[in-house]
């Protein structure tokens, strides 16, 4: 009989957490507590019931949809648990497993495997979204650009289709023939857009450059989803995979090995292990002690923050008109960090030359040029440069040293300096942008050049070093018992 009520309450709040998301959310806690100690009396088995009614609701939560922004908490706040859940089970089973012998050993190289299968999928949804924007965009700028009906061309494009592309062309076009602009149709109806497509629509769209707009977003998106597909010499994971499975290698070898190894060695031979594979069972002994198991712990909480903060990032879109919280803090350290500040800034040059010239070809304002440049999807440290520079210039303080003043860049100066170039401001700007993002994808390529090289060289030295303290002490037992040899 209770098997039966759990199953029953597991299918009621399936559909209550499909439909009325906040009530389920609210009320499965208490149910499944109730559940669980009603059940726990009668057969103990059972109780495992209750967590599983607690989990389907929050996966019923996660599949609907919200029906207004008001009504997004429910989602949020499942999905933060489920997250939450998640990392605790992978923490509770590393620690587990790092205790379990030589099966927890075996047990827990099939679970990195696992791990590194879930990292494909990621990794190919990410790439999927990229596929999808590129489609949605060259979709609509097409039809921008042949001056076609939008909500027509939009319904045209996704008829006879049921594939998500489709679906997000005809949330469009709903939200478009119910009076919404185009900025604000995209954001409601694809909510997976990219933070700096929907910020370069909306700024356009102020001033109707939005052909010109959507022709440099297409290019821009064509030219991610290219270096993504891009041949690789090396795959940037690949120093993460060799340092982990050497690691795990070497913990398994010098946790069930070389223990014994080192006491029949010690006490038939009456030598010491050598020196490097002292060191190797030192740091195996540290991390095998109190202070080794604290490490572990915080090395796996380290390790699953960043995952999760990492997944989040990649497929939340940013907002640049109220930027969240994390996204304030990751712009904090890439502006402030030796090597990412010039990418950073750079790739904000890009995106700010790129909206003056297009407002100024409408024939705003330098004001409204300036004032435009605040949406866009830049690094909110740079961002806090650009107000202070609109806010020099409606001061009354000329363009060009008011640029140079808040250190927007010698070049953008150059553009705006009229005893110079008087009159060539749009030319410049082009030529700017231009050189922005070929000096961009230069950089990218030098840095990747340098850096490879030294990371190969690096995990050959640390391989190596593994390699000699595992061999080592082999040879030094082949040496003595070569010499005790009667010829």
């Amino acid at each position: 009989m209770s098997t039966v009520i759990a199953v029953l309450l597991m299918v009621i709040y399936a559909v209550l957490g499909y439909r009325k998301p906040g009530v389920a959310l609210v009320t499965s806690p208490i149910v499944c507590l109730v559940l669980g100690f009603g059940i726990l009396t009668e057969s103990p088995e059972v109780a495992l019931l209750a967590p599983a009614v607690f989990l389907v609701t929050l996966i019923a939560i996660l599949v609907g949809k919200p029906k207004s922004e008001a009504g997004q908490w429910p989602h949020m706040a499942a999905k933060v648990i489920l997250i939450s859940l998640c990392a605790l089970l992978f923490l509770v089973t590393m620690i587990v497993l790092l205790f379990a012998g030589a099966a927890g050993f075996a047990v827990l190289i099939l679970f990195i495997g696992g791990v590194g299968c879930f990292g494909a999928v990621v990794s190919f949804a990410v790439g999927h979204r990229r596929a999808t924007a590129a489609i949605v965009f060259s979709t609509i700028g097409s039809s921008v650009r042949q001056n076609l009906p939008l909500p027509m061309a939009l319904e045209s494009a996704s008829n006879g289709r049921t594939d998500s592309r489709a679906r997000i062309l005809r949330s469009i076009r709903q939200w478009l023939v119910q009076g919404y602009s185009l900025s604000e149709s995209v954001k409601r109806g694809y909510p997976g857009c990219p933070g700096y497509a929907l910020a370069m629509i909306a700024s356009a769209e102020r001033f109707n450059q939005l052909p010109a707009a959507l022709k440099a977003l297409e290019a821009d998106i064509a030219a991610r989803a290219d270096e993504r597909r891009r041949l690789k010499p090396v795959h940037p994971w690949y120093p993460v995979v060799i340092v982990i499975f050497t690691s795990f290698i070497l913990w398994g070898v010098m946790t069930f090995v070389f223990p014994a190894f080192k006491a029949v060695l010690e006490e038939t031979v009456g030598r010491k292990v050598p020196a490097p594979t002292r060191v190797l069972l030192g740091i195996m002994e540290f991390f095998h002690n109190d202070i080794g198991v604290i490490s572990w712990v915080v090395l796996a909480v380290v390790i699953i923050v960043t995952i999760v903060v990492s997944i989040c990032v990649r497929f939340r879109p940013r907002r640049p008109e109220s930027p969240y919280r994390l996204s304030r803090v990751g712009d904090f350290i890439k502006w402030y960090l030796p090597i990412l500040h010039w990418f950073e800034r750079n790739y904000s040059m890009v995106q700010v030359v790129e909206s003056l010239r297009l407002s100024l070809s409408a024939g705003c304002t330098v004001n409204d040029a300036i004032a435009n440049t605040s949406g866009l999807d830049v690094n909110n440290c740079f961002k806090k440069r650009l107000r202070r520079w609109l806010m020099s210039v409606e001061a009354g303080r000329n363009i060009s040293v008011a640029a140079r003043e808040c250190r927007l860049g010698s070049p953008l100066a150059w553009a705006f300096d009229e005893k110079v170039n008087k009159g060539d401001t749009l030319a410049i700007l082009e030529t700017l942008e231009s050189f922005y993002r070929s000096n961009y994808s230069y950089r990218v390529n030098l840095a990747r050049f340098i850096m490879w090289p030294c990371v190969t060289l690096a995990l050959g030295m640390m391989v190596a070093f593994v390699i000699v303290g595992i061999f080592l002490p082999s040879i030094t037992v082949i040496n003595v018992m070569a010499g005790l040899v009667t010829p």
